[in-house]
């Protein structure tokens, strides 16, 4: 089955709709400068309303090691995702549950991705857009991402993903899972319930 994570979460009222529907994961951003940062505090009791189906996964960017081991650990989250230039030895002094985000342009650096394999559980490839490390709310060509099927791991696909375009996205390639934020959302960190539905309808996974 696909797996399912929707990103950018910043309120309970969210996170009440969306536990009803086949969510593989939740992402709370903790880096203080995007729209969607969710403080520790309020994100460890955010976290505490999620059944245990669902992973909580802190989103980071260029922080250092100890301060996302840290967090990770007061907030409690199952796994983390890295935006920023973090190293494959960054990667791998924080151990399991990694997230390596990459951002696509019009290429892809299948030599660059190669060297985080042993250290990520997941890659997940996002919208290249100068000046923000995810969050852009904008697509990439999927086609790009037909030589990472060599690989084993495991790749989530983000970037701009909807309900309207959720389906092209899967007929070009097949992810393990997608990551959307955006796409089900009326204003940043505002999840739109019937976009959300919309998703999973779509999906099939109703």
């Amino acid at each position: 089955m696909l797996l399912v994570k929707i990103c950018g979460i910043t309120r309970l009222e969210d996170i009440l709709v969306l536990i009803k529907y086949p969510v593989w994961a939740l992402g709370f951003i903790q880096i203080e400068t995007s729209p969607r940062y969710v403080k520790p505090d309020f994100t460890k009791k955010l976290i505490s309303y999620l059944p245990n189906r669902i992973l909580p996964v802190g989103v980071f960017q260029d922080h250092s090691i100890q301060t996302v081991k840290q967090i990770r650990k007061y907030c409690g989250f199952s796994m983390v995702q890295l935006h920023g230039n973090e190293e494959p030895s960054f990667c791998a002094r924080l151990g399991r549950g990694v997230i390596r985000a990459f951002r696509i342009g019009n290429k892809l650096d299948l030599v660059q991705i190669e060297h985080y394999q042993s250290v990520s559980d997941y890659f997940l490839f996002d919208t290249y857009v100068p000046g923000k490390n995810g969050g852009t709310g904008q697509p990439f060509s999927w086609k790009l991402l037909k030589g990472v099927e060599r690989f084993k791991q495991p790749f989530l696909v983000s970037g701009g993903l909807s309900p309207d375009n959720i389906h092209e996205c899967l007929d070009t390639i097949t992810p393990f899972g997608i990551d959307v934020n955006s796409g089900v959302e009326s204003s940043p960190g505002k999840k739109d319930v019937q976009k959300a539905h919309t998703l999973f309808q779509r999906l099939n996974m109703m």
